[in-house]
Parts: structure tokens; sequence; C-alpha cells
């Protein structure tokens, strides 16, 4: 359960950070500062996830605690939930099973990827948004699970990220 909160708590972190730069950066509508943008936010998702699935495999570690494999994905699957239910109700609203306007909703809740919703579409109806951004927001949605389970899987062998990092082959 602490780890749940652990994982929730930094979500929430990230949505605060990404939605700041995002607004920050707002005023400029150039693609090449919208695409850093971008790439900016989901980085900071994806660090703040990796972070929280490294902390959590340091203290399994320290307690000497084992964990499944079942369990370290069910974990990462957690720190994705809030983007795929997202996800589910963007689908929804593309297919016009409710307010197609809930892609300006989807655009806060998911404030990494703000400027990525906006390169597809900077309209306020899910109905303009390609099938190629629905399938890339899926995508990205899957992208705190991974940046989760990499940190956990790599700090379970007992491994520092400078460790992997500067290992030479």
């Amino acid at each position: 359960m602490k780890s749940v909160l652990k994982i929730f708590g930094l979500l929430i972190l990230a949505e605060i950070l990404t939605l700041f730069i995002n607004l920050t950066l707002s005023f400029s509508g150039h693609l090449l500062l919208r695409l850093l943008c971008g790439i900016c936010t989901c980085s900071i998702l994806a660090g703040l996830c990796g972070q929280a699935g490294y902390s959590i495999a340091e203290t399994h570690r320290k307690q000497h605690r084992k964990i499944n494999t079942f369990r370290i994905f069910g974990l990462g699957f957690v720190s994705s939930l809030p983007f795929l239910i997202c996800w589910i109700l963007l689908f929804c609203a593309r297919q016009n099973l409710i307010s197609p306007e809930f892609y300006r909703s989807y655009k806060l809740l998911c404030a990494p990827f703000l400027n990525i919703c906006n390169l597809f579409s900077a309209d306020v109806s899910a109905l303009s948004l390609p099938v190629s951004g629905l399938i890339t927001l899926l995508i990205l949605s899957f992208l705190p699970m991974a940046a989760f389970c990499i940190a956990f899987c790599a700090d379970r062998d007992g491994k520092t990220l400078e460790q992997i990092l500067y290992h030479k082959s």
C-alpha cells in the first residue's frame, strides 16, 4: 500500500511540474518549442516514475524481501493506470459516446502529454484528433509503466544507476 501511495504521490508531482511547464511555455505556438516541451514533460514523467521504481526496489532490497515479477508489473501498471483510464475516456469521446469536448479535460488531466496532443490537434474536440494521435497517446500511456519497471529491475540486483550507466562491456 505504501508503494502505491508513493507512486501516486510522484504522479501528482509530475502532473504539477509538467502543467507548470506547459502553461509557462504556452505563449509560443512554434512547432519546435512544442516538440521540445513535449519531450521534456514526458521525460519528467518517466524520470519521476523511474525514481518511484528505484526507491521501492531499494526499500525491498534493504529489507531483504523478494518481490515477484507479477507484482513488479502490477505496480508499474498502477503508475500507468490514470493515463490509461483517461485514454479510454478519450477513445469514448472520439467515438462520440461521451462529449467530444472531453479532449480539453484530457489535455489537463494528462499534462505530460499536453503539447503532444496539441501537435496532433489543437482543437478542443476529440473528433478532430486523428487516429495516429490516438494510437500515440495510447503508447505514451504506458511510459510510466516502462520507466517504473526498468528502474525497479535495475535496482533489484543491487546495482546503482551509476554502475548501470557507466558499465564497460
